[in-house]
């Protein structure tokens, strides 16, 4: 595709959703902003996530811990060499996301299924000339991987690190599976992929409370799919698992043990993260 048409293409998309936030209705995008500590959210999402930390209360670290976590998979990478980045479900680009932490220079390109919320990153990262956002669902990666965006920042240069944080669970085994075979043939060799999931605890009742985190979340249209960790490990082939594994998020980011605790205590899991490789 010509770049000049490309760059019309963007500004095109960008007008066309910039217009359709909706103040009066919770955003998943905004809710997360807001978990995080931001300020890009309304009273609305406010409301939404008191509802989850109610029965939740877990729920601020959870999403906090998977924020660092996705720092430091990036900061890893960034000194191992990577300077282009693909990220899904991006959600807002606040709050230590990727191009904030990444090394000077560093290309990026962040992705979400919500057109709202990438017209709100767009507007975040504004004329920044090595980040992009398009609208893109995680589990159909070809759309974004064949886009303009793509080429247009990365040329050919197919070595690339993938992010895939706090969106398996809301895709069913198959459509998550589906993703990590397009993502695995897609990417060039030596490409790594950083992702964080839900390791359950198979033979452990659910508790109520976890319950209804997940109702409230259905409410908003996103159904959860929690999975244990071998589970896991299945469905992210042929991608591998690298050194130091699959391990909880408290452990890669070097904070006290606690998060898990409560987590193991009130929904019989514990978020848990990796980064592949080819």
């Amino acid at each position: 595709m010509d770049k000049l048409e490309g760059k019309g293409q963007k500004v095109a998309e960008k007008d066309k959703f910039a217009s359709i936030a909706d103040s009066g209705k919770p955003n998943a995008g905004r809710i997360y902003d807001y978990l995080l500590g931001g300020n890009h959210n309304f009273e609305v999402d406010r409301q939404a996530a008191q509802q989850v930390i109610k029965v939740m209360p877990v729920f601020p670290k959870l999403f906090k811990l998977i924020r660092w976590f996705l720092g430091e998979a990036v900061r890893r990478l960034g000194a191992e060499g990577y300077n282009q980045f693909i990220d899904f479900a991006s959600g807002l680009p606040t709050v230590d996301h990727i191009h904030q932490v990444a090394p000077a220079g560093t290309k990026v390109i962040y992705s979400d299924i919500d057109p709202v919320t990438v017209a709100y990153g767009q507007e975040i990262i504004k004329d920044n000339p090595n980040v992009r956002y398009g609208v893109c669902p995680a589990e159909k990666p070809e759309e974004l991987l064949g886009s303009f965006l793509v080429t247009e920042l990365f040329g050919k240069n197919r070595k690339v690190a993938i992010g895939f944080n706090g969106v398996a669970y809301f895709l069913p085994d198959a459509t998550f599976h589906n993703s990590m075979q397009l993502l695995y043939d897609w990417a060039g060799k030596d490409s790594r992929l950083f992702l964080c999931d839900s390791g359950l605890d198979a033979k452990a009742p659910m508790p109520a409370a976890t319950k209804e985190a997940i109702q409230i979340y259905e409410r908003m249209g996103q159904h959860m799919y929690l999975r244990s960790p071998e589970t896991l490990e299945q469905l992210i082939r042929p991608w591998k698992i690298l050194k130091p594994g699959l391990r909880p998020l408290e452990e890669w980011v070097g904070v006290k043990a606690g998060v898990a605790e409560e987590q193991t205590r009130l929904g019989g899991f514990n978020t848990i993260g990796a980064i592949l490789g080819k």
